[in-house]
């Protein structure tokens, strides 16, 4: 069950910054949110030894370019958070048992901090950075002709292996495949998308859904060209990259979790798009 350190209040449609209220004072008495507070700071003291006793063996970091680092090359390359400390730091957490995703959010700088419970303690597993840009670079991103959803309904480049890592999947091929009911059922009520182009709530999307053409043609998700995904037993982290039509790929950073019901559903989302990479679109054939 999500717990919401402070709430996200968002003044528009996708391209509209969001502003969650404040952290409230309780928050300073949760471990991961103090974990996270201690790896930040860490950081800006330049205390690399007690930067690296927080992450994970598995430990990634995407920029806001969409640039994938591991851990050694984040190193090497002196990378440092987006988002700093500070009383101007909204902070959002969301909690998934071994599961604990925090977002800082400082004007349209945007970072998700995805931790995982370890034998040794929480460790920072992820972490997804935006700096959202204007709404107006990023093309609509659908085909206007119909696109069957082949990958990843059908078969995708990667090959679950746990229960938990196949019911997400599952459950996101059905939220994909083009059908607008399927999408509704499979995303979380309070999940808010940062996306390099915007930030917007299923309530935002769900309207933008319905504004379609219902006779336009039937586009299921962009395909999976590379996906990792972790299973923490009460949710799985799963990173992916996917192209999309007319525009740049961009990395999807994401949790699934089962709801009460046993429902998995995509809880949260970060789409931070690959800057260097082309426009992609089809080849015409002869």
């Amino acid at each position: 069950m999500k717990t919401m350190i402070t709430n996200v209040l968002v003044i528009g449609a996708l391209g509209i910054l969001c502003a969650p209220a404040a952290r409230p004072a309780a928050a300073q008495d949760d471990a991961v949110a103090l974990t996270d507070k201690a790896f930040v700071q860490a950081y800006e003291k330049g205390d690399m030894a007690a930067v690296k006793k927080y992450l994970d063996a598995d430990f990634t970091w995407i920029d806001t370019d969409g640039v994938f680092y591991a851990k050694d090359d984040a190193f090497a390359l002196g990378l440092k958070p987006l988002v700093p400390s500070g009383s101007d730091v909204k902070i959002v957490e969301h909690k998934y048992g071994k599961v604990v995703w925090i977002q800082e959010n400082q004007g349209n700088k945007y970072a998700a901090h995805f931790w995982v419970q370890r034998p040794t303690g929480w460790k920072l597993l992820h972490n997804s950075e935006i700096a959202t840009r204007p709404a107006s670079e990023n093309p609509d991103g659908r085909s206007p002709y119909a696109i069957p959803c082949v990958n990843p309904c059908q078969e995708m480049p990667y090959k679950p292996v746990t229960a938990n890592e196949k019911a997400a999947i599952q459950g996101w091929k059905e939220q994909e495949d083009g059908t607008p009911e399927h999408w509704k059922l499979h995303v979380g009520d309070d999940q808010v998308v940062v996306g390099s182009y915007g930030v917007s709530t299923k309530m935002d999307r769900w309207n933008g859904i319905g504004k379609r053409n219902p006779n336009a043609p039937k586009v299921g998700v962009s395909p999976v060209l590379f996906a990792r995904m972790w299973d923490l037993g009460t949710a799985v982290v799963a990173i992916m990259c996917q192209p999309t039509y007319g525009g740049k790929p961009y990395w999807s950073s994401r949790v699934f979790a089962p709801n009460k019901d046993g429902l998995w559903m995509m809880m949260e989302s970060y789409h931070t798009t690959i800057q260097a990479s082309g426009v992609m679109n089809e080849v015409q054939g002869k």
